[in-house]
């Protein structure tokens, strides 16, 4: 079921699914991402960052959630996405990802890709 409706998004391959699932799994990120990235505009990391950092923070925010929010862009960014997902954890711990249908996808979704 999961699958036929993520190929009706425009996913084709398995990669394409394993991308579209993990940028669902990983949706919970992208409040405390919004909210980070409210509080640079607003100045609230003035004191501790130079107007270029934090330029480039909320360049960097953007994108990350623009990814998070386009299940469809792909395999190809797969390697990035998993990268992102460790950033993510440290970044905020105390959130888990939501969890997926398919049980054994996390280990699938790894196996070709360092982390």
């Amino acid at each position: 079921e999961q699958e036929t409706s993520l190929n009706t998004q425009g996913c084709t391959t398995e990669g394409d699914l394993l991308f579209a699932q993990k940028c669902k799994e990983l949706q919970g990120f992208i409040r405390p991402l919004t909210d980070l990235l409210n509080g640079l505009k607003m100045g609230r990391f003035d004191r501790g960052l130079s107007s270029f950092q934090q330029s480039v923070a909320m360049d960097r925010i953007q994108r990350i959630v623009g990814v998070l929010q386009k299940p469809q862009m792909g395999e190809r960014y797969l390697g990035t996405l998993l990268q992102v997902e460790g950033m993510l954890k440290t970044w905020f711990p105390h959130i888990a990802a939501q969890k997926s249908s398919s049980g054994g996808s996390r280990h699938q979704i790894s196996k070709g890709f360092s982390v």
